[in-house]
């Protein structure tokens, strides 16, 4: 009996791990076309970090690559984790703006923008974290300058 559990649980496992990677493809594929307005930014493969702070002693770090969607209220990030388990997307929210074309919003905090990175300081709904740093590395003066015109326009 032992045998044949074991023989399902493998296939079920990789199984499941393919339909999640398809579920978050067309679930960031749905966000973008019904989330996209005229003037939406679609930032694409943007290396990076995600440092979550858990407590005193305890931080989690994650590389990650990025496809970013900024509209005038909010932020879309995809995370492409290097992990074998997907990453949910992260929706971003301006302080001083409205929740319309939103989903599911976290509110960004503080935006750091320095020579060829930016940071992007969040603290998640629920009580164990807390905080969250998303640090794009290595970007381009034009994707600099996008998060310098966020930075001026909401305030940060």
């Amino acid at each position: 009996m032992f045998d044949s559990i074991l023989s399902y649980f493998f296939p079920a496992i990789i199984l499941s791990l393919i339909i999640s990677v398809i579920y978050f493809f067309f679930e960031k594929r749905k966000i973008i076309e019904n989330y996209t307005v005229s003037n939406s930014k679609h930032l694409k493969n943007i290396n990076g970090l995600i440092i979550s702070d858990s407590g005193s002693l305890k931080k989690k770090i994650q590389l990650c690559s990025f496809d970013l969607l900024i509209n005038d209220n909010t932020i879309f990030i995809f995370p492409n984790s290097f992990y074998i388990i997907p990453m949910r997307k992260i929706n971003l929210n301006f302080s001083n703006s409205d929740k319309k074309l939103t989903r599911s919003t976290i509110l960004l905090r503080e935006l750091m923008v320095n020579n060829q990175s930016v940071d992007l300081i969040s603290y998640p709904n629920y009580l164990q974290s807390k905080g969250r740093i998303i640090r794009l590395q290595n970007l381009t003066n034009e994707q600099i300058s996008i998060f310098e015109e966020i930075k001026k326009n909401k305030n940060y």
